[in-house]
């Protein structure tokens, strides 16, 4: 008790000396250390299947089209052409679009209603489906499902995209989703049990921007942010092709096409549905929203340069101020906003967006290599519009309200471990190896109750024996990341050996911290909603849980589902789509004041798991 309690005060203490506050006058650029990431393994078989060879900066960035509030959007699929040199190729957008979906803009604290059809006639990555995985059957390759998942906001249950309630080809279905009460950068995207990956790789996802009376997206808007042609928003995830141009998803023959196989590391760099696009920009400064809608793989994005940029905010908003970076530590799903000035380049001159995160330890091992280009700027002569980068964006006249103090008390401790370990109930290719929260299943009944109007502390163990980075997403909430410690991973997992799945698993790793608490990145101290979690580290989070009072609707309610299912609560989970598909999500009820937090049987929640049959 004695270490424990040495090791928290020194944390607490260490909250108040890192890194340099956003916004301070002497603040430096800064850098995320490289002492957590995957090793690069030596002399690795080369098994891997490749894209055919692809001319980077060929073609030009797709800027993807903004709709104000719709109140209709189809799912469909398309044909789309990736690079000039590959074939159009079997892909699924929304709006019309053949790849991802137009960015929708909707205004703060509102409660838009919007009409999603499926019109998916087949699945573009059919032959992917793994019918053994929860929730699958064949009926997805040629019938797809879709549940529209507002990623980030504060939804009604029944409008959060619950996993095992889909709809299919012809359906329409009205969501009315809960905006936050400020700016933000949102996402919407497929939730299909057991599919997401597949859909999300194949295109259906979308930028969902929420404004506010700072953040106006308007050429005059008040923190004096580039605005109009000078805003963009990116999508980047890394891909690989079959010669024809068609996507691929298997990348290694060690595997069978068809069964899941842990995750895929492209070879490419996808950005708006082009292959290492380039982009013409004036001498100025411009806004980048980027979202990182990965697989698998963490992407730490840099210029080639060396120059430094400005981060100004993250999955729930603006920071307090500016944070000059030289790089930046991106996980799946999480959303960063970026100022970069090129009025520091000659007209003509090009500088490349970078990547130079390491890839999967297990990526490695099947012959995969990290992707350095992402994308490239092209330096024209006209001067920008926008040339300054604001010294505040919160706090001040004129300004929203600074950012509440990140670490507070708490009513609650909770430990969750993110972990691969044996599923005997699923001995199929791979499937005996499962990823999965606390070493328990989707249709464990010993799932959290978090308790409305409470605050929770969570420690998140990355217990990941293969050096794997996680990346957590809890649904209806945003929250606060306090800080890391380095672990002993390897003797947490010696004297706490894991079970096979199916048994609560939450050892608590203070005996094992190696290091004092220190601060995240300072690009991470705003509201987050998607957490990066790094091998080998203890990542803590607090959460407050909202009142049915404060939300105006009731977390708990049971609801009732797209096919007539009674379904109860919300879900949270590892973002690496690969690993929510099979087993690393679960659910949650989040539960009034002295209602029963038992474990309750909601019929229908359970879905399918392993080798299909019924839960």
């Amino acid at each position: 008790m004695k270490r424990r309690q040495a090791l928290q005060l020194a944390g607490l203490s260490a909250l108040g000396l890192a890194a340099v506050r956003p916004g301070s006058a002497d603040a430096k650029p800064y850098s995320p250390p490289l002492n957590h990431e995957q090793p690069t393994i030596p002399g690795m078989p080369f098994n891997s299947y490749h894209s055919p060879p692809l001319t980077p900066f060929v073609d030009e960035l797709p800027r993807l089209p903004k709709v104000i509030s719709p109140t209709r959007m189809v799912a469909a699929g398309g044909r789309h052409r990736f690079h000039r040199d590959l074939g159009r190729a079997p892909s699924a957008g929304f709006g019309g679009l053949s790849h991802h979906g137009p960015t929708i803009e909707t205004q703060a604290g509102t409660e838009p209603q919007i009409r999603f059809v499926n019109n998916l006639r087949s699945h573009p990555m059919a032959i992917d489906v793994d019918t053994t995985l929860h929730g699958v059957s064949e009926k997805d390759r040629h019938r797809p499902p879709l549940v529209i998942h507002l990623h980030g906001a504060p939804n009604r249950p029944e409008h959060d995209g619950f996993p095992t309630s889909p709809f299919r080809l012809g359906r329409g279905v009205d969501y009315r989703f809960t905006n936050p009460p400020h700016a933000c950068p949102l996402w919407y995207h497929d939730h299909s049990m057991g599919t997401t990956r597949l859909s999300i790789y194949a295109g259906l996802s979308g930028h969902y921007h929420v404004r506010d009376q700072w953040d106006t997206g308007t050429r005059d808007n008040p923190l004096g942010l580039p605005a109009g042609g000078y805003e963009t928003a990116l999508i980047i995830s890394d891909k690989l092709f079959y010669p024809d141009g068609k996507m691929r998803y298997d990348n290694t023959w060690t595997v069978p096409t068809g069964h899941w196989a842990g995750g895929l590391c492209g070879d490419t760099m996808v950005v708006n549905g082009k292959v290492w696009p380039r982009m013409p920009v004036d001498r100025g400064l411009y806004r980048f929203r980027i979202l990182s809608a990965s697989q698998l793989n963490d992407y730490r994005l840099s210029l080639s340069d060396g120059s430094t940029f400005w981060v100004i905010g993250s999955d729930g908003g603006l920071l307090d101020a500016p944070v000059p970076v030289k790089a930046l530590n991106v996980a799946a799903a999480e959303r960063y906003d970026i100022l970069v000035d090129f009025s520091r380049y000659r007209p003509g001159q090009k500088v490349q967006l970078v990547n130079s995160m390491q890839i999967s330890m297990f990526g490695q091992m099947n012959g995969a290599l990290m992707v350095r280009p992402v994308m490239r700027f092209d330096v024209g002569s006209r001067t920008g519009r926008y040339q300054r980068v604001p010294d505040r964006l919160r706090g001040g006249r004129g300004l929203p309200d600074r950012l509440p103090p990140r670490h507070t008390g708490h009513d609650n401790h909770r430990i969750a471990t993110l972990n691969v370990t044996v599923n005997p109930r699923n001995l199929s290719w791979l499937g005996v190896l499962n990823m999965n929260l606390n070493d328990l299943d989707w249709a464990t009944k010993d799932f959290e109750h978090p308790v409305q109007g409470t605050t929770e502390c969570w420690d998140i163990v990355n217990s990941d024996a293969t050096m794997q980075s996680h990346s957590l997403h809890v649904h209806l909430v945003q929250y606060r990341v306090v800080g890391r410690w380095d672990f002993d991973k390897v003797r947490y997992l010696a004297e706490n050996p894991p079970p096979v799945l199916g048994t609560r698993w939450t050892p608590d790793p203070t005996d094992y911290l190696t290091s004092e608490m220190f601060n995240p990145a300072p690009y991470e101290f705003g509201w987050k909603d998607t957490v990066r979690c790094p091998p080998n580290q203890v990542t803590r989070i607090m959460v407050r849980w909202p009142t049915a009072a404060e939300l105006g609707f009731d977390p708990d309610a049971v609801f009732t589902g797209l096919n007539n299912e009674k379904l109860q609560g919300y879900v949270w989970h590892c973002h690496l789509t690969n690993h929510e598909d099979n087993e690393m999500m679960q659910r949650m009820r989040v539960v009034a004041p002295g209602r029963h937090t038992g474990f309750i049987e909601v019929p229908g929640a359970g879905g399918h798991h392993g080798g299909g049959h019924g839960h």
